[in-house]
């Protein structure tokens, strides 16, 4: 069984202007998916419907064998699903540890239980755990994508969708970002992540998915991406 199962799935902002136009995409428990793809094709459109963000007017989505395809975004946090978006990913006028304890307080009542759950995100954290008592918006960038996956895994959820999470990074910071991002695979989560930096995004996932137009064009082993002249032409409306 699929940790995510998206299927035939149509999604937009506006009634009859489907965005995501049949796209589907299975994804393993434990596995990477990167979803790649030309600017406008529905990449962060797909991840933003599977999360309840956007409406969905045809197809199914999955959360490990459960279908929650028109689940409101509030319940799929308590589901298992996270999702991290690009952008006012964190309260940038709280502290790191406002920001941490805000999001553990929404998932759990007991105060006991809410440290708990922040004791091993500080362990795999560190930076975060130096700058607790610092305001997000005064964090480097990477810092702060860090602080926004941290604020996801608070759910303890079993599948992790990231909305371009290397944007805006110097290459330095993208690399600590996904060092980090391999580490909470590692913990078990499942990880999707819209990604535009096709080479960072395949030399961690397992598989890419090249949608254009809505839809899935390719879908292989990161390895075999690599280097692929298909991406390079699907990029470029020549495939």
């Amino acid at each position: 069984m699929n940790a995510l199962a998206i299927d035939r799935l149509e999604a937009g902002y506006e009634p009859g202007l489907p965005i995501v136009r049949g796209a589907s995409l299975a994804v393993a428990a434990g596995e990477i998916v990167a979803v790649l793809g030309p600017n406008g094709a529905g990449k962060s459109t797909l991840v933003k419907a599977a999360a309840g963000l956007v409406p969905v007017s045809g197809g199914s989505v999955r959360l490990n064998g459960r279908d929650i395809t028109h689940a409101a975004a509030h319940r799929l946090v308590h589901e298992g699903l996270a999702f991290v978006p690009q952008t006012d990913n964190v309260f940038a006028r709280l502290t790191v540890a406002e920001n941490l304890e805000l999001a553990a307080a929404i998932v759990v009542r007991a105060r006991s239980d809410r440290e708990a759950r922040l004791a091993p995100l500080y362990a795999m954290f560190p930076d975060l755990e130096r700058q607790r008592r610092l305001s997000a918006g005064r964090l480097s960038g990477g810092q702060r994508q860090m602080l926004a996956v941290a604020r996801a895994l608070i759910a303890r959820p079993s599948v992790l969708m990231l909305d371009e999470p290397s944007a805006g990074l110097s290459p330095k910071l993208v690399g600590q970002v996904f060092d980090k991002l391999a580490e909470v695979r590692a913990s078990g989560v499942t990880l999707v992540l819209v990604e535009q930096n096709v080479k960072a995004a395949l030399a961690l996932a397992d598989r890419g998915v090249v949608l254009v137009e809505g839809r899935e064009r390719l879908v292989a082993p990161a390895a075999e991406l690599r280097g692929d002249a298909r991406i390079a032409d699907l990029y470029l409306g020549r495939a």
